[in-house]
C-alpha cells in the first residue's frame, strides 16, 4: 500500500513539474507548432526506481536495474535494454536438529555447555537479460505517451542453501535463536540454472524536463518462461529429497520503472 501511494505521489510530482516546464519549453522552439519529438531522437537512460524503494516503504520484492537505449520515430519507439533483476525472497524455515554438550575452553578453564543445533535456509535468486521492443507513441510538445511490447532472452539463477549453527541453551523459552549472518561453511545447496525467455509490456509517458533530459514513468509487467538447463546439488541432510526444480511459466505484474534519460 505504501508503494502504491508513493507511486501516485511521484507521478503527480512529475506531471506538475512538466506542466511548469511547458512554457519554458515553448520558448525554446522557434516555431510553437514544432513537436518535441523533432529534436534529438536518441535516448540513453537508467532505471532508478529501486533507489526510491526505501521511500515507498522499504525493500522491494524484486529489484530491476537496467540501462536502456531508445530511438524515437514519428509515432513509434524502438527500445533495447540490458537488465539485472534480483529477487528478495525470504525463507523463514528454521529446523531444530537437537541438543549437544560441547566443551568450551576459556581463560578460566574448560566448561561443558548445552547447545541447541539449528538449520537455517536462504535463497539467492537473480537474472540477467536483454530486451528489444517496439512501442506505439503519441507525442505532444511536452509529453510522449507510449504502449508496446518486447522480447526477453537471458539467464536466470535459483540458489537454495542451508547451513547449521548453534546457540547456547539456558532453559525454556529459548530466546534470540536467529542467526545474524550467513557463515562461509554452507551445509547444503541446490543450484538451478535456467534459460529465460519471454515478453514484457510497457505503458508509460516520457516527460520532457528540458530538450536534453527526459524522465519516464512506466508500468512494465512481464510473462517469462524459465527453461531448466542444469542442476548442481549437495544435500547431505536430504532436505530437497532428490527433487529438481522444474521449468515454469511466470507472470510478474508489479514492475514499475522510473527512468532518467539523456537525449542526444
Amino acid at each position: 500500500m505504501k508503494k502504491t501511494v508513493f507511486l501516485i505521489i511521484l507521478t503527480a510530482v512529475f506531471a506538475t513539474v512538466s506542466f511548469g516546464q511547458e512554457q519554458e519549453i515553448k520558448t525554446k522552439f522557434e516555431n510553437d507548432s514544432v513537436y518535441v519529438d523533432t529534436l534529438n531522437r536518441n535516448l540513453v537512460g537508467l532505471n532508478v526506481f529501486p533507489a526510491f524503494g526505501i521511500l515507498g516503504g522499504g525493500r522491494l520484492p524484486s529489484t530491476k536495474v537496467f540501462i536502456q537505449y531508445k530511438h524515437y520515430y514519428k509515432h513509434m519507439n524502438l527500445r533495447a535494454s540490458l537488465n539485472y533483476l534480483n529477487f528478495d525472497f525470504n525463507n523463514d524455515q528454521l529446523d531444530v536438529l537437537g541438543f549437544t554438550k560441547d566443551t568450551v575452553v576459556t581463560d578460566s578453564g574448560t566448561n561443558v555447555v548445552d547447545n541447541i543445533n539449528f538449520r537455517k535456509f536462504y535463497y539467492n535468486i537473480y537474472s540477467y537479460d536483454a530486451r528489444v521492443g517496439l512501442e506505439a507513441a503519441f507525442p505532444s510538445k511536452a509529453y510522449r505517451f507510449y504502449l508496446g511490447a518486447g522480447a526477453i532472452i537471458g539467464y536466470h539463477y535459483l540458489g537454495e542453501y542451508y547451513y547449521h549453527y548453534k546457540k547456547n541453551f539456558e532453559g525454556y523459552p529459548a530466546l534470540n535463536v536467529n542467526h545474524s549472518f550467513i557463515p562461509a561453511d554452507i551445509s547444503g545447496y541446490r543450484k538451478t540454472r535456467f534459460l529465460k525467455t519471454g515478453v514484457d509490456f510497457t505503458i508509460g509517458v516520457d516527460i520532457n524536463i528540458t530538450p536534453s533530459f527526459v524522465i519516464s514513468v512506466q508500468y512494465a509487467p512481464e510473462l517469462t518462461y524459465y527453461h531448466r538447463i542444469s542442476d548442481d546439488v549437495s544435500d547431505k541432510d536430504n532436505c530437497f529429497e532428490g527433487k529438481k526444480v522444474p521449468s515454469s511459466l511466470t507472470f510478474v505484474p508489479d514492475y514499475i520503472d522510473l527512468i532518467f534519460s539523456i537525449r542526444f
